[in-house]
Protein backbone atom coordinates (compact mmCIF):
# COMPACT_ATOMS: atom_id res chain seq x y z
CA UNK A 1 0.00 0.00 0.00
CA UNK A 2 1.28 3.43 -1.14
CA UNK A 3 0.64 6.54 0.45
CA UNK A 4 -0.71 8.53 -1.97
CA UNK A 5 -0.89 12.30 -2.13
CA UNK A 6 -4.35 14.30 -1.31
CA UNK A 7 -6.25 15.75 -4.74
CA UNK A 8 -9.01 17.64 -3.73
CA UNK A 9 -10.32 17.15 -7.47
CA UNK A 10 -11.20 13.05 -6.94
CA UNK A 11 -14.09 12.03 -5.03
CA UNK A 12 -13.60 10.61 -1.05
CA UNK A 13 -16.38 8.21 -1.53
CA UNK A 14 -17.45 6.99 -5.45
CA UNK A 15 -20.58 4.41 -5.14
CA UNK A 16 -21.10 2.41 -7.75
CA UNK A 17 -24.59 2.20 -9.11
CA UNK A 18 -25.87 -1.22 -8.72
CA UNK A 19 -29.19 -2.82 -9.73
CA UNK A 20 -32.07 -3.41 -7.13
CA UNK A 21 -31.82 -6.05 -4.89
CA UNK A 22 -28.46 -7.46 -5.63
CA UNK A 23 -25.88 -7.01 -2.63
CA UNK A 24 -22.47 -5.99 -3.12
CA UNK A 25 -19.45 -8.25 -3.92
CA UNK A 26 -17.18 -8.59 -0.64
CA UNK A 27 -14.21 -10.25 -0.49
CA UNK A 28 -12.26 -11.27 2.91
CA UNK A 29 -8.55 -12.05 3.10
CA UNK A 30 -7.89 -15.79 3.61
CA UNK A 31 -5.73 -14.55 6.81
CA UNK A 32 -4.77 -11.14 8.10
CA UNK A 33 -1.30 -12.31 8.24
CA UNK A 34 -0.82 -12.70 5.00
CA UNK A 35 -1.53 -8.99 3.99
CA UNK A 36 1.84 -6.79 2.97
CA UNK A 37 2.12 -3.31 3.35
CA UNK A 38 4.78 -1.27 1.91
CA UNK A 39 5.90 2.10 2.85
CA UNK A 40 6.94 4.72 0.65
CA UNK A 41 10.31 6.46 1.24
CA UNK A 42 8.06 10.11 1.91
CA UNK A 43 6.24 7.99 4.44
CA UNK A 44 9.35 6.43 5.92
CA UNK A 45 10.76 9.98 6.31
CA UNK A 46 7.74 11.66 8.12
CA UNK A 47 8.13 8.65 10.95
CA UNK A 48 11.78 10.56 11.27
CA UNK A 49 10.30 13.30 11.97
CA UNK A 50 10.36 14.91 15.85
CA UNK A 51 7.43 15.11 17.56
CA UNK A 52 5.31 18.15 17.92
CA UNK A 53 6.13 19.10 21.82
CA UNK A 54 3.12 19.71 23.96
CA UNK A 55 3.11 22.78 26.53
CA UNK A 56 4.24 21.79 29.99
CA UNK A 57 1.32 22.02 32.65
CA UNK A 58 2.29 24.39 35.57
CA UNK A 59 1.82 22.70 38.99
CA UNK A 60 -0.55 24.19 40.76
CA UNK A 61 1.56 24.49 43.91
CA UNK A 62 4.04 26.83 41.92
CA UNK A 63 1.02 28.98 40.78
CA UNK A 64 -0.68 28.97 44.54
CA UNK A 65 2.88 30.22 45.89
CA UNK A 66 2.93 32.44 43.17
CA UNK A 67 -0.41 34.25 43.70
CA UNK A 68 -0.08 34.20 47.48
CA UNK A 69 3.36 36.30 46.94
CA UNK A 70 1.26 38.40 44.49
CA UNK A 71 -0.77 39.11 47.56
CA UNK A 72 1.55 39.53 49.91
CA UNK A 73 3.68 41.98 48.06
CA UNK A 74 -0.15 43.85 47.43
CA UNK A 75 -0.78 44.28 50.91
CA UNK A 76 2.52 45.44 52.05
CA UNK A 77 2.08 48.77 49.25
CA UNK A 78 -1.56 48.92 50.52
CA UNK A 79 -0.13 49.18 54.12
CA UNK A 80 2.74 51.49 53.14
CA UNK A 81 0.09 54.34 51.38
CA UNK A 82 -2.17 54.11 54.14
CA UNK A 83 0.82 55.00 56.72
CA UNK A 84 2.20 57.56 53.92
CA UNK A 85 -1.50 58.95 53.60
CA UNK A 86 -2.10 59.43 57.52
CA UNK A 87 1.72 60.89 57.86
CA UNK A 88 0.63 63.10 55.57
CA UNK A 89 -2.64 64.17 57.72
CA UNK A 90 -0.57 64.62 60.98
CA UNK A 91 2.03 66.83 59.46
CA UNK A 92 -0.53 68.63 58.13
CA UNK A 93 0.74 68.47 54.31
CA UNK A 94 -1.83 66.01 53.24
CA UNK A 95 -3.78 67.12 49.59
CA UNK A 96 -6.37 63.92 50.18
CA UNK A 97 -6.11 60.25 50.67
CA UNK A 98 -5.79 57.26 48.64
CA UNK A 99 -8.58 54.21 48.08
CA UNK A 100 -6.68 52.16 50.37
CA UNK A 101 -6.59 54.95 53.32
CA UNK A 102 -10.56 55.40 52.58
CA UNK A 103 -10.87 51.88 52.71
CA UNK A 104 -8.68 51.82 56.10
CA UNK A 105 -10.61 54.74 57.56
CA UNK A 106 -14.06 53.69 57.02
CA UNK A 107 -13.64 50.35 58.73
CA UNK A 108 -11.84 51.67 61.51
CA UNK A 109 -13.35 54.10 64.04
CA UNK A 110 -10.48 54.81 66.20
CA UNK A 111 -8.64 56.13 63.32
CA UNK A 112 -10.88 57.63 62.08
CA UNK A 113 -11.64 59.95 65.16
CA UNK A 114 -8.27 60.62 64.94
CA UNK A 115 -8.53 61.67 61.72
CA UNK A 116 -11.47 63.76 61.98
CA UNK A 117 -9.91 65.72 65.15
CA UNK A 118 -6.18 66.01 63.24
CA UNK A 119 -8.04 67.87 60.33
CA UNK A 120 -10.08 70.19 62.54
CA UNK A 121 -6.99 71.17 64.54
CA UNK A 122 -5.24 71.37 61.14
CA UNK A 123 -8.17 73.82 60.17
CA UNK A 124 -8.04 76.06 63.40
CA UNK A 125 -4.48 76.69 63.03
CA UNK A 126 -5.09 77.58 59.45
CA UNK A 127 -7.63 79.70 59.79
CA UNK A 128 -5.96 81.57 62.89
CA UNK A 129 -2.61 81.67 60.78
CA UNK A 130 -5.00 83.68 58.08
CA UNK A 131 -6.36 86.09 60.75
CA UNK A 132 -2.68 87.03 62.05
CA UNK A 133 -1.92 88.06 58.49
CA UNK A 134 -4.83 90.02 57.62
CA UNK A 135 -4.56 91.88 61.06
CA UNK A 136 -0.80 92.92 60.82
CA UNK A 137 -1.79 94.42 57.51
CA UNK A 138 -4.57 96.10 59.44
CA UNK A 139 -1.90 97.38 62.51
CA UNK A 140 0.26 98.62 59.79
CA UNK A 141 -2.18 101.03 58.50
CA UNK A 142 -2.69 102.38 62.09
Amino acid sequence: MQIQPYNSNSMPYNKQSMPAGSTPNVTNPASSSATTVTLSDEAKELTRVDPIPQPNTPEIGNIKAGVEQYANIQAAKMKSQVASDMTSIAMGTSDGISAPTAYYLSHNDSAREATVAQMANQQQVSTMQAYVDASESINEWA
